[in-house]
């Protein structure tokens, strides 16, 4: 039996695949997170800080053969201290202490965002593209960063076996994240004349992948994507919502004023983010793991379209607000 311990398991991706691999009789799961997790009996839980030297005594107590590095400071414009010191300090702790330990596997959630939003971007992007995260936009870089400390831990530790994955935007029942909060909403705003497509990935084939990752044997960087894209208004008549189209300078100016008033979750930063494509390729993954997606990224936003209907009442309840959506 191997142990398999995730580092923000109480968080959205987190909880999700604590389940689907305690369900596993051939794995032990040990959830790690500053709080609380919402699935009591799915694995054992133990509170602590990636960003604690401490937590090296904690994965050795625990003999943990697979680290799923999972803990993210997610809130695209938050405190940018906080941030740095989650994502970046807390990821070099937690890989000083997976080497004391001698973890085994070591997985590490990156994301698409970690190539970064550009106009030249090309369609799809493959593992071999560059990676040119955005400065002003923390979530790219701080993505990119964390990567170039799990290869340089690869190099510096060549017999544990490590995995990065970049997944497209997740999408699902459960989202906890602004991204599911902004497609909550009734009324949809996005910039006029930008058809850029879209890419999303269903929590289910997410998880599944994750799951493949940490079990496997394969080491290297992948994208993890489902087939097909659609555009925001395509987007916007799966979902049933009415949309408006503002010119970009216009919705930039708006949301940085809403940003400052303390009504808008996104200021003009964000909005840059997501104004150019960021479209993977994901059939290297598919190939070494034996992926197979479920949902195609049409599906995908038609389920979740779905989960959303009030007189669905498994959906309504799934759906509810996050109460700290700060850590993935």
């Amino acid at each position: 039996m191997k142990t398999c311990a995730i580092t923000g398991a109480s968080g959205y991706v987190g909880a999700l695949l604590a389940e689907k691999l305690a369900a596993d009789p051939a794995c032990r799961v040990i959830g790690i997170d500053i709080k609380p997790p919402a699935w009591p009996g799915a694995a054992t839980f133990r509170a602590a800080d990636i960003r604690d030297p401490g937590i090296a005594d904690l994965l050795h107590e625990e003999a943990v053969d697979v680290l799923i590095h999972l803990a993210f400071y997610t809130q695209p414009e938050g405190d940018a201290r906080l941030a740095e010191s989650v994502n970046i300090d807390g990821t070099a702790n937690l890989l000083e202490a997976a080497a004391k330990a001698r973890v085994g596997r070591l997985v590490l959630a990156s994301s698409a965002a970690a190539y970064g939003s550009h106009a030249d971007n090309p369609l799809p992007m493959t593992e071999a593209s560059p990676l040119r995260p955005n400065s002003d936009f923390y979530y790219s870089w701080h993505k990119a960063r964390q990567e170039a400390l799990v290869q340089n831990f690869s190099q510096a530790h060549p017999a544990v076996q490590t995995v990065i994955l970049r997944p497209s935007a997740l999408i699902g029942p459960h989202i906890n994240n602004p991204t599911g909060d902004s497609l909550r909403q009734k009324l949809l705003i996005y910039i006029r004349g930008n058809a850029a497509p879209l890419q999303f990935i269903h929590e289910n084939d997410a998880i599944e992948a994750f799951r493949l990752a940490a079990t496997g044997q394969a080491v290297g960087v992948y994208n993890v994507a489902a087939e097909g894209t659609i555009t925001y208004p395509e987007l916007a008549a799966i979902m049933g919502k009415r949309l408006l189209l503002l010119p970009y300078r216009l919705l930039a100016a708006l949301a940085s004023l809403g940003k400052a008033l303390g009504v808008s979750p996104v200021s003009a930063t964000t909005l840059r983010f997501i104004r150019h494509p960021m479209v993977v390729d994901g059939h290297l993954f598919c190939r070494v793991f034996g992926f197979r997606p479920r949902f195609d990224t049409r599906r995908t936003m038609t389920e979740f379209a779905a989960s959303l209907n009030p007189h669905n009442a498994k959906g309504k309840q799934q759906c509810k607000p996050n109460p700290n959506p700060s850590i993935t």
